[in-house]
């Protein structure tokens, strides 16, 4: 018989594993997606294929158990969990909707147990959805896209009697290279690295007027959340895709500046932090596999009123890829860091989590689909923003997940307004300075 082999949580893993642990909320940590197809599908061969990509991506098998005290994690290999199939078709896709809502906020059993659920939904119109529900400690966005791409390619060698894709990369490996970051000499110029970048206590911006001149937003006691998706039309994507191509710049940096323009207007300032998540995926193996490798980074985004748009937009790139050569240093480190620097135990300097996620399905056995995403109903933070267009449709969702107890559906609304509205007279005008911009908005 196999032995089982037991990895410690990497540094990603245990950002996530610390607010599963702490947080009353147990459902803070579950991600919640679907895709729907909107074409004739062969359920049998679905649930076939689902099975098989189970197998085909280790992160997905991965328990937690507690060992002499201390949480670690294998990769299973019983046999699969079994996938559920339910008949919706009395149902309308509100209502639907509204079910894989509650299912996302329905918290898992995270020890000794699988870390995902996954249900196919037959609903009206002959659509068909495949539902995916996993803990944030396994998995990110990024690896569910894996998860699905798969799915997806091994569906249509089985529909064509072809045979299977390649796999994706696994995922251990890349937690064995994590682990034994812990003990380089690379984690120590990373942590000199962030204790100088934050030799000075940053400003606290914040997102709600209340707070103005704070020194930091106290962490709230309360978690309810709720989820807001604004669409990005094609037609303004691609003016600011060729603004970036033109100047050779990064659309995370183009929306970056625009949401803090918003924070600058509303604090009167130049300078904010935000937290910036970086992917970690750089490499072939780590775009190819799924898990969780996402880190947060704590970016000060200052630029001066009398930048132009195109020179902020620049800076930003540039200070990003200052930090991102850094960017595997663990985030709870740097927090405590900087809360012991303030003499605090509890609280952040920023109100805004910000991920622009360029992973695409981008399977070229993609079915006509839809991919949509479910709230789990809570959040420690006033805003996260995640700025995502899975299937390459051209169209961007910005999807805002807000705690209700710190920021509210108007707050959300008018940040989006006046970054978009700020990005659009930036790439029109892109010598004007950032004073002449915040004065329109």
């Amino acid at each position: 018989m196999e032995s089982i082999k037991y990895y410690d949580l990497t540094l990603s893993q245990d950002v996530m594993y610390f607010a599963l642990k702490y947080s009353p909320k147990k459902n803070i940590v579950n991600i919640g997606t679907a895709l729907w197809i909107e074409e004739e599908v062969n359920v049998d061969l679905l649930e076939q294929a689902i099975y098989k990509t189970i197998w085909r991506v280790d992160a997905l098998r991965l328990r937690l158990k507690k060992i002499d005290g201390v949480i670690k994690q294998y990769v299973s290999t019983e046999e699969p969990k079994k996938v559920n199939i339910v008949d919706f078709t009395n149902l309308s896709k509100k209502q639907i909707d509204d079910k894989l809502t509650g299912w996302t906020g329905t918290s898992f059993k995270y020890k000794n147990a699988e870390l995902y659920d996954i249900t196919i939904i037959k609903a009206k119109n002959n659509l068909t959805g495949i539902y995916v529900k996993v803990n944030h400690v396994a998995m990110d966005a990024w690896g569910l896209t894996v998860f699905i791409k798969d799915v997806m390619d091994v569906y249509a060698a089985m529909i064509d009697n072809k045979e299977l894709p390649e796999a994706p990369a696994p995922f251990i490996p890349l937690i064995e290279a994590d682990l034994a970051y812990k003990n380089s000499k690379r984690f120590n110029r990373d942590e000199e690295f962030w204790k100088e970048y934050f030799n000075k206590v940053p400003n606290y911006a914040t997102i709600d007027e209340n707070y103005l001149g704070k020194k930091y937003r106290a962490t709230s006691l309360r978690f309810k959340s709720k989820l807001k998706v604004i669409t990005l039309e094609r037609e303004k994507v691609e003016k600011i895709t060729s603004f970036c191509k033109e100047n050779r710049l990064s659309p995370q940096s183009v929306f970056l500046l625009g949401s803090q323009l918003y924070f600058y207007k509303l604090n009167n300032t130049d300078e904010s932090l935000v937290n910036n998540v970086l992917a970690r995926r750089s490499g072939a193996a780590a775009k190819k596999a799924g898990g969780m490798l996402i880190n947060i980074l704590e970016l000060v985004v200052k630029c001066p009123h009398d930048l132009s748009f195109l020179d902020a937009c620049n800076k930003i790139m540039i200070d990003q890829a200052k930090l991102f050569r850094h960017g595997d240093y663990p985030y709870q480190q740097v927090m405590d860091y900087l809360q012991k620097k303030v003499g605090i135990r509890s609280g952040n300097f920023t109100d805004l989590s910000f991920t622009y996620q360029a992973a695409k399905v981008g399977s070229e056995n993609m079915l006509k689909a839809r991919v949509q995403n479910y709230s789990n109903g809570s959040s420690g933070i006033p805003v996260y923003l995640t700025i995502i267009d899975v299937l390459g449709t051209g169209n961007l969702d910005f999807m805002f997940e807000y705690n209700l107890a710190m920021a509210s559906e108007e707050i959300v609304d008018k940040l989006y307004d006046q970054m978009i509205k700020s990005i659009e007279i930036g790439i029109a005008s892109p010598n004007k300075t950032l004073r002449e911009i915040i004065s329109e908005i």
